[in-house]
């Protein structure tokens, strides 16, 4: 199973890329109150934050199913 290894890291380093990303967008979000972007940076970081949640629970998965 030596794939599903590879899967793991593959899926740890698109948490830590999506998670830098969407905190970039929260500290636009919350520096720039006045820019008529807000409302693109506020629904990126909900597409963020779901990206992560459910990227997370695959590593969850994949944890489980190596142990």
């Amino acid at each position: 199973m030596a794939g599903q290894g590879e899967v793991y890291d593959s899926v740890e380093g698109m948490v830590a890329k999506l998670s830098v990303l969407r905190d970039s967008c929260t500290g636009i979000i919350s520096k720039e109150e006045s820019n008529p972007n807000m409302i693109w940076f506020q629904g990126a970081e909900a597409m963020l934050q779901e990206a992560v949640d459910e990227l997370q629970k695959a590593l969850r998965g994949l944890e489980e199913g190596s142990a």
